[in-house]
């Protein structure tokens, strides 16, 4: 039993190794490739660039892979793989038929939504309708990736899911930088966007068939297995689709009360932000298809969502004090000190609204794989309505940064949900578990952020400074949690183990 426990955590270890490098790879090259591109392009275009894509993935790219991810872990689990084909094939023509009537939509309202819409200049109307007809067929595409690349995360295997998705993010990243220094311009972004997705997804379905053996679409699935993915994918299609709207609006509002300019001063602190979010999802989508397997095992689901609820807030505490404490520094050795000056702030907000919703991410996986995804649809029901309602308001006097005020505001009221949901699946909020958390991880970051302020007031505006600052920081901030006793001798035991795995696999 001892054996078989080990090896099981030593597989989770794995796959947040193999989930993180999905987020640490695109990281690197964005850093390096974004004040390239946005140079190449300009800040017009690369506020249409990010307006487009953000508008088209957000609107229409809808996704039915949680419901294939959920089901196969649980046939799986109860050696009911014969009810995978049918599982497979019902989703797969619900994609078809949404992806084609997605791709549809958007060609067909492309210059209403160019000219009306986004109000878009005269001279750049053009080429945005021209970036929109090639982003529905992007959307098209990757609607239908998604059925192979969740079968590969619905078994366990994202040691194969990250290593093609990092060979993805290295393609696309590399080639849109290639393409922007030498003058292919917007279109050309976007066709390049459009090949790497089919390559992508081509990759993802030859390993899907390769290890899944129950791996087929048939024309024989049946009306039951529609309702299984229709009514599960309805909560979290819902979800999604609010969160989009909120995401659109945004940007859809800035661009047109203030301009597209502004969007990109907005958008490039949001994506920081946004990769405090992505590096937790990056090792939380193992509890995902975890929790499906534990639905009728509270105790189990209880320590897997403290563990992971405790490794999320340690890495969130750290990176958020870090963002805000250096987010100046860093986008001025990055952008230039005109960029910082006009984005720094946003930074500073978008990282606190961001990381209530990092943190809250454990409990919203743990509720979509209960089953229980249309409670997260109600949930952003209040978002949406609340955060929309302050981007209105504010907008007039405050600018991007009352748009990012009311995002905070929204994500802050999805934040308190975990209380609601602790009390809902194990009958009272884990309050000794919540005061500890926070008093050691405030306690740890406030050191961690004056260590990093003082050196970075005493030494040279540069790379060097930044990183000392940043590792410094770390190195504070570790010494106390360790010393405080944050982690266990079981979680101590499961990081070493993590370690050692990132060590190999390196």
């Amino acid at each position: 039993m001892k054996n078989k426990q080990s090896e099981t955590a030593r597989s989770v270890a794995r796959n947040i190794i193999y989930g993180f490098s999905t987020w640490i790879l695109p990281i690197g090259l964005s850093f390096y490739a974004t004040p390239k591109i946005v140079r190449a392009l300009g800040s017009q275009d690369y506020g249409i660039y990010v307006l487009v894509l953000g508008f088209a993935g957000y609107s229409f790219n809808i996704s039915f892979g949680r419901s294939i991810v959920k089901y196969i872990a649980e046939y799986r689990s109860k050696s009911e793989e014969h009810k995978i084909s049918g599982l497979l094939s019902a989703a797969a023509f619900i994609s078809i038929t949404a992806g084609l009537t997605s791709a549809g939509i958007l060609c067909l309202s492309s210059s209403w939504l160019v000219k009306t819409v986004f109000n878009i200049e005269a001279a750049s109307q053009d080429k945005t309708i021209t970036a929109l007809y090639l982003t529905s067929l992007i959307v098209f595409v990757l609607m239908q990736n998604q059925i192979f690349s969740s079968v590969l995360q619905g078994i366990h295997r994202f040691d194969i899911y990250s290593k093609v998705l990092n060979l993805n993010n290295l393609i696309l990243i590399t080639g849109n930088l290639v393409l922007a220094a030498n003058g292919f311009g917007l279109i050309g972004l976007f066709t390049w966007n459009l090949f790497v997705s089919s390559l992508t997804g081509a990759i993802y379905a030859i390993f899907a068939k390769r290890h899944l053996p129950e791996f087929r679409f048939t024309s024989k699935f049946t009306l039951g297995d529609l309702k299984i993915v229709g009514f599960y994918s309805a909560g979290i299609i819902g979800a999604q689709i609010l969160s989009n709207i909120i995401i659109l609006f945004e940007r859809g509002w800035i661009t047109q009360q203030i301009g597209a300019e502004s969007l990109t001063y907005y958008i490039i602190p949001l994506t920081l932000a946004l990769y405090l979010h992505g590096f937790v999802a990056s090792f939380i989508i193992v509890m995902f298809p975890l929790a499906s397997e534990l639905k009728n095992d509270k105790e189990k689901l209880l320590r897997l969502y403290t563990k992971a609820t405790k490794i999320v807030c340690l890495f969130v505490f750290f990176f958020a004090a870090t963002l805000i404490t250096e987010g100046n520094l860093f986008l001025t050795l990055w952008l230039g000190a005109d960029f910082a000056a006009k984005s720094s702030s946003l930074l500073v907000i978008q990282t606190i609204a961001l990381s209530f919703l990092a943190i809250q991410t454990v409990s919203w996986q743990m509720t979509d794989g209960l089953g229980y995804s249309r409670y997260n649809f109600y949930l952003l029901v209040l978002c949406l309505i609340t955060t929309i309602s302050f981007m209105v308001l504010l907008i007039k006097d405050f600018g991007t940064s009352g748009v990012a005020v009311a995002r905070m505001i929204g994500l802050a009221l999805v934040f308190l949900s975990i209380f609601f949901v602790e009390k809902w699946f194990f009958a009272h909020v884990q309050k000794i578990f919540w005061f500890k958390l926070i008093l050691i991880l405030t306690i740890s970051s406030i050191l961690s952020a004056i260590l990093q302020i003082i050196i970075i007031r005493n030494f040279a505006v540069n790379w060097p400074t930044f990183v000392v600052a940043t590792i410094s920081g770390a190195l504070v901030y570790g010494l106390i949690v360790w010393s405080l006793n944050f982690i266990n001798e079981d979680e101590k035991i499961l990081m070493r183990q993590i370690i050692g795995i990132s060590g190999k696999s390196a």
